[in-house]
């Protein structure tokens, strides 16, 4: 099959009886074929059906009980052939049936579906919105070469207005519809730039397509529709790159929380906490914190969704729990000391710097080459240095902390899943903690620039 062939079209469908759910197939030329069938469930494809296509290219697919009836995206596979190829369709929560008589597919009209009429809506809905955008997007590069005094500018705003009102009315035509289409099309606009509006400036887009997200996007729509994670990467990056308002992010999150099951939800919020460290956005976590906490829908605290409880600005630093080994380290015998964040800062002491690194890793070592030299300035200004390691070989520790500058340097050689890690929420290295002399967190950060520009 061509490779060409991957035509995304997508489906969500009714609350049906709980029966069997079948997709009957008709592709002749393909006898022979081993295939998978694979769903879409948030930023998991799950393969359910592996099998091979028998003489005459007849066969039935039955989704599997613990999924039916099945409303979302699909993914039919060919996987033994060196073409490879495939076929992205809607399971509309019903039966149906697709077939392709061709030997060599590479159109939409080569597939024939019966009792599924959301891929050819989704088909004509691309194309006309392809159409409409396609005008929009001429006309606007043709105002950006005129200056705003030249007499033919007004005809080219006028043009470009009465493609927005043609937009808009397109919109229009599907929201109102039942059909699957109707509901995820604009998931797929998203993906692709384009909001429920046109608007020619970046700003204007981004702001559509954040309020498209945040008050008209169905998410149980979206978790079966093969873009839950890029959906949910684009929205935090029209927040934190674009848009850049803390107050409206967290107004946005809390909308979606109404709108979400305690699973979907649980989902969400990890993918977003994650977005958000690995920006280093801490401040945006701070902001959705409360409620998160106060949802009471989280399934389990792990992973990224630790951020949400552990080592926020403006929270009471964690301890820091030393391990000492005795013996062998693979006797696991040690003793264990707590430093009490409220004594960090003790003596001459203003501030802290608590710092997760890990050796070998790249960034972590250009911050351990930047410090010594900036150590005696830091010291100055007040500042303690704790350095905490993930380094899992005790020799590589050593070797590694053996000519630091500051005194406390600690490693339980746990790696990231070592305690103090866990309990600052520390998902990266490095991380580096600015805490006040009383404990609290006053920024959470990632280079050693961002910590001089803060003390300066």
């Amino acid at each position: 099959m061509n490779k060409t062939l991957s035509l995304i079209i997508l489906a969500l469908g009714l609350s049906l009886p709980a029966n069997a759910q079948t997709i009957r197939m008709e592709f002749p030329h393909f006898a022979g074929k081993t295939y998978d069938l694979i769903l879409f469930q948030g930023d998991k494809q799950v393969k359910v059906i592996q099998d091979t296509i028998p003489p005459g290219g007849k066969f039935t697919m039955t989704i599997p009980k613990e999924y039916a009836p099945y409303t979302g995206m699909s993914r039919w596979l060919i996987t033994n052939s060196a073409e490879g190829g495939g076929l992205d369709m809607p399971i509309p929560g019903k039966d149906f049936s697709v077939s392709c008589l061709m030997e060599k597919p590479s159109k939409e009209e080569d597939f024939v579906y019966k009792n599924n009429t959301d891929a050819a809506l989704l088909t004509s809905l691309f194309r006309e919105q392809q159409r409409i955008a396609g005008r929009a997007g001429a006309v606007n590069a043709v105002l950006q070469t005129y200056d705003k005094s030249d007499k033919s500018y007004p005809l080219f705003q006028q043009e470009y207005g009465n493609q927005q009102k043609a937009y808009t009315a397109f919109q229009q035509s599907f929201a109102k519809k039942d059909a699957y289409a109707a509901r995820v099309f604009n998931i797929f606009g998203i993906t692709m730039g384009v909001g429920t509006e046109l608007h020619h400036t970046e700003e204007a887009k981004a702001r559509n397509m954040a309020d498209c997200i945040a008050n008209e996007l169905n998410f149980d729509v979206l978790y079966t529709s093969g873009h839950w994670t890029s959906i949910i990467a684009s929205w935090v990056d029209i927040h934190t790159q674009v848009l850049k308002n803390r107050k409206a992010f967290a107004a946005d999150f809390a909308k979606i929380e109404k709108k979400t099951n305690a699973k979907l939800f649980t989902d969400f919020a990890g993918r977003v906490a994650y977005f958000l460290t690995k920006k280093g956005e801490d401040d945006y976590i701070a902001a959705i914190a409360p409620v998160v906490n106060d949802s009471n829908k989280i399934l389990a605290f792990e992973g990224s969704m630790l951020t949400y409880k552990r080592a926020l600005p403006g929270s009471q630093a964690p301890d820091i729990v030393l391990k000492e080994h005795i013996g062998n380290i693979d006797d696991h015998n040690h003793q264990t000391n707590v430093l009490e964040s409220k004594n960090f800062a003790s003596g001459d002491y203003r501030k802290t710097l608590v710092i997760f690194y890990e050796s070998g890793c790249g960034p972590c070592e250009n911050l351990l080459q930047q410090l010594p030299g900036n150590y005696e300035n830091l010291k100055k200004k007040g500042v303690r240095i704790i350095a905490i390691s993930a380094d899992t070989d005790e020799q590589i520790f050593k070797n590694r902390a053996k000519d630091f500058p500051w005194k406390d340097t600690f490693c339980d050689h746990e790696g990231k899943e070592g305690v103090n890690f866990r309990n600052y929420g520390a998902v990266g290295t490095p991380t580096i903690f600015l805490i006040d002399r009383f404990g609290k967190i006053e920024a959470k950060m990632a280079g050693l620039d961002e910590v001089l520009d803060r003390l300066k």
